[in-house]
């Protein structure tokens, strides 16, 4: 009778595309730290433009026009009134963004990778596989916040730019006015 003879099977991963899955949640996230430091940056610039441009529109609102002018004609109160309104619009919309995107400047504490976390003995003995699962699970909870964050922000900053847009082409409308062109 022949011998039986156990042969040990190497023991299979269980998740060999993890190290893959591993590397795209790490791009995933480095990702969307950036989109979150880029609406910084955008706006750090939408902010200095929004100081220079209280600048230039705040001393073209005169309400002093209305009370001391003399209307000869009903157009001539119509664009007196288009001019008055256009003005003070213009200076509350700039106002209003400037003060949103002073609001989106404060910092809320966004989830971070803890790297911290990793080191730990216990994951150390683990297999490859299951460490990498579980750098899997905490790129994708912090990817997952992060996005939601950045979305909130985007969307004050596209409501801020669109006020600043908005107090532009009042105060365009003023400008015309009262320059007669």
């Amino acid at each position: 009778m022949p011998k039986k003879v156990l042969v040990k099977i190497a023991d299979k991963p269980k998740y060999p595309s993890s190290s893959v899955i591993q590397a795209a949640c790490y791009e995933d996230y480095k990702r969307c730290i950036d989109t979150y430091d880029k609406i910084y940056e955008k706006i750090n610039i939408t902010l200095a433009f929004c100081a220079a441009l209280v600048v230039v529109i705040l001393p073209q609102f005169d309400y002093t026009i209305f009370i001391n002018y003399e209307y000869k004609s009903d157009l001539e109160f119509l664009s007196i009134m288009i001019l008055l309104c256009s003005s003070f619009f213009s200076v509350v919309f700039i106002i209003w963004a400037l003060i949103q995107l002073l609001m989106l400047m404060r910092s809320k504490s966004i989830p971070v990778f803890d790297s911290i976390g990793s080191r730990n003995e216990e994951i150390y003995r683990w297999k490859p596989e299951d460490a990498e699962l579980w750098l899997i699970d905490k790129y994708t909870y912090a990817t997952n916040e992060i996005r939601t964050i950045t979305k909130e922000k985007q969307i004050k900053y596209d409501s801020a730019m669109i006020k600043v847009l908005l107090s532009l082409l009042l105060y365009a409308v003023s400008t015309i006015i009262s320059k007669g062109v």
